[in-house]
């Protein structure tokens, strides 16, 4: 269980410190921090943050530098001369690719909805975090990917400018096959994984026992990534850039075989955003360890039967949420208030 939560300079917390305790709400107006502190919780776990600004920001306004401690992990994020972001353990510098999943997390917030319906970035960067938590292998290979990737798009593009020759790609199409490949493989696994789970945990939740909710995996090359590039070469020399691989794979989620980005209602996008979670936290779960669970603000956003199964699952994991009402925690058993 995490016990501490440290943030210096981060977003609008100059100096803040919080004990933690199996569940925590933290309850305040809106503007106040309340989600900066589940975003530092965040950062620890995956690296990342789950909002989709710049990087930068994360860094108080007039300050160089943020740093979120939490028990022994340390994230410190530098934006001058150059932005940084660097994971210590024990006070000693790890790799990104090994400090990920030290501490397990899952968000839960309302913008999670789009995970259904907005951009396909979204849906494969759910996934590679999800995944990475789990398997950090996998984010050596993301990033080995993308830095593959960048090589590869400059040779197109100077082919492209006469500048260099097609037989120069032999070696990048080589490793971009190689790594795009494994990186599918992996993605495959983990939705069969949620599969084999959210059509019973949404059910649960929508009280309709012949719903089926289900994950497809959308393949930017379904009849193999080397035949993709083979065929179509000349296509990406033109773009100048990689057309097919993993970055332009997508999900679509499924509901009683229809497509919910077109079909679902607001209701139905959040049973299944509720489903999709559970499943997360399920997948994350091992015989030795249990992810956080962090809810920013969910309770205003559900009805009564889905703030239910949110309590339900709060007893099972270590929490910490965010609410402006108070009212919404007289169900939870043992829950740590603290004010902002």
């Amino acid at each position: 269980m995490l016990t501490t939560i440290e943030l210096e300079n981060f977003r609008n917390h100059k100096d803040f410190r919080l004990e933690l305790s199996p569940v925590t709400a933290i309850i305040g107006k809106n503007g106040v921090g309340k989600s900066n502190i589940l975003e530092a919780i965040y950062l620890v776990s995956a690296c990342r943050s789950f909002r989709e600004d710049d990087r930068r920001n994360l860094v108080m306004i007039g300050n160089d530098f943020a740093r979120i401690k939490a028990d022994e992990l340390e994230i410190f994020i530098q934006n001058a001369p150059t932005f940084l972001l660097r994971a210590k353990e024990n006070g000693a510098f790890r790799k990104q690719s090994d400090f990920i999943g030290t501490k397990k997390s899952v968000i839960f917030s309302p913008e999670m909805i789009l995970l259904i319906n907005g951009s396909p970035r979204l849906r494969r960067r759910f996934l590679d975090i999800m995944i990475s938590q789990s398997e950090r292998h996998y984010l050596k290979e993301v990033m080995a990917f993308e830095k593959v990737r960048a090589e590869r798009n400059s040779l197109l593009q100077k082919i492209f400018e006469h500048r260099a020759q097609t037989d120069e790609l032999d070696f990048w199409n080589k490793e971009f096959i190689s790594l795009g490949q494994s990186i599918v493989e992996a993605r495959l696994l983990a939705i069969k994984k949620l599969n084999k789970r959210l059509s019973s945990l949404y059910r649960s939740v929508s009280g309709n026992p012949k719903d089926k909710l289900q994950i497809e995996y959308e393949n930017s090359a379904p009849e193999g990534l080397e035949e993709a590039i083979k065929q179509n070469i000349w296509r990406e020399i033109r773009s100048k850039r990689s057309l097919f691989g993993p970055h332009r794979d997508d999900l679509v989620f499924n509901l009683n075989d229809k497509p919910m980005a077109s079909f679902a209602s607001r209701g139905e996008c959040r049973s299944a955003i509720l489903a999709l979670k559970i499943a997360e936290l399920e997948f994350l779960t091992d015989e030795n360890d249990k992810p956080m669970l962090l809810l920013d603000d969910l309770f205003s956003e559900f009805d009564l039967d889905r703030r239910s199964h949110l309590s339900k699952l709060i007893e099972n994991y270590q929490t910490v949420l965010t609410t402006t009402d108070s009212s919404y925690l007289v169900d939870i058993k043992e829950c740590k208030v603290v004010e902002l």
